[in-house]
């Protein structure tokens, strides 16, 4: 198991882990931080994380989960130092967010608009669900919340994305 052998302090394991997961936790940051820099400050707190405790993953979820559980924590201790509205959303902070469904910065910017006008919860949804790729069984855990939760969360983000985006942000 490569979390075993990265508590075991094997470098090869914990590379291979980084370079697994390393794009998917970086465009989740940057898609709540806004700021790439920021963002690979988390990246880089988060894998120092797994570094510190890869011996005490009991096994209890799948990696990714316990993973990305880790990179929201650190988002959250990010967004609460800022503040919600610390940076603002630009075409610029697009380009390594943008889920992979349009190449239109335009529709990119609108979209985004439209997730960061959501509640805290259903933006942390979508975002694990459609940029970090997640199933809803790992959401739930990272949320420490039942599916139920976050199915109905995305529900509620997708016609509140739908009203807005209608009506043109």
């Amino acid at each position: 198991m490569l979390l075993e052998s990265i508590g075991q302090g094997c470098t090869e394991s914990y590379c291979e882990l980084y370079q697994r997961y390393k794009d998917r936790i970086h465009r989740f940051a940057h898609s709540r931080i806004r700021d790439c820099d920021v963002a690979s400050d988390i990246l880089q707190e988060t894998f120092l994380t797994v570094w510190k405790t890869a011996r005490n993953f009991a096994g209890g979820s799948a990696v990714s989960t316990w993973l990305f559980g880790i990179a929201v924590n650190k988002v959250r201790e990010e967004r609460r130092r800022r503040g919600p509205d610390a940076l603002p959303l630009t075409a610029a902070s697009t380009i390594l967010i943008a889920p992979d469904f349009t190449t239109s910065s335009d529709m990119r910017l609108t979209v985004l608009g439209a997730v960061q006008s959501l509640p805290e919860e259903q933006q942390e949804v979508v975002l694990l669900a459609y940029y970090a790729r997640l199933p809803y069984l790992d959401i739930a855990a990272i949320q420490n919340v039942p599916v139920g939760t976050v199915k109905s969360r995305m529900s509620l983000a997708k016609k509140t994305m739908l009203s807005t985006l209608q009506r043109g942000i």
